[in-house]
């Protein structure tokens, strides 16, 4: 997969094209089917001039000389609704350095991104949280968890006290006082 540099300076980012070659390949079972690095280069040209055509004029897509027979429509459906849902909750989200100093927010609130997901991720329940939170809405839940997949924290993880064993290892050697 050839990925592209979307502006100097950036990192590395997929193409709509590579999600979708990324999301059929995923469905591929592995014990049916092995590619070697050519048929996964043929696959993906011919998964990118299938995404290119606006409106494909097959649902099936015949690879590799027809010996195998992708249905591609469900996958470039599921591929395009998820890319929808990412740019909505990219819109969702405000960084403004006056605003919880320049943390990801939920527009029209000073409610961080990350801290909703991460009160999901711990398992709380949706109407808890929206309960405490009385200005979020359920969509920007949803939508807050696919931002802070899509772009995590920045650095390494915070360190837990919780996550410290609450004793201290102590060499062979050493005196106790």
């Amino acid at each position: 997969m050839k990925s592209k540099r979307q502006r100097p300076g950036s990192k590395r980012a997929l193409s709509e094209e590579d999600l979708f070659y990324l999301a059929a390949a995923k469905g591929l079972d592995t014990r049916l089917v092995q590619l070697t690095s050519e048929g996964k280069d043929k696959l993906h040209d011919a998964i990118i001039v299938y995404w290119r055509s606006k409106k494909p004029a097959k649902k099936e897509l015949p690879v590799l000389g027809g010996r195998l027979l992708l249905d591609l429509k469900l996958v470039l459906e599921e591929v395009r609704s998820r890319l929808k849902r990412l740019e909505r909750a990219r819109t969702m989200v405000v960084e403004d350095p006056e605003i919880r100093g320049g943390e990801p927010c939920i527009l029209g609130t000073r409610i961080g991104v990350y801290e909703v997901a991460s009160i999901l991720e711990q398992g709380a329940a949706e109407e808890e949280i929206l309960e405490g939170y009385p200005s979020l809405k359920r969509e920007q839940l949803e939508l807050a968890k696919i931002f802070a997949r899509a772009y995590p924290r920045k650095g390494r993880p915070p360190r837990h006290p919780w996550q410290q064993p609450p004793w201290r290892e102590i060499s062979r050697g050493a005196t106790l006082r």
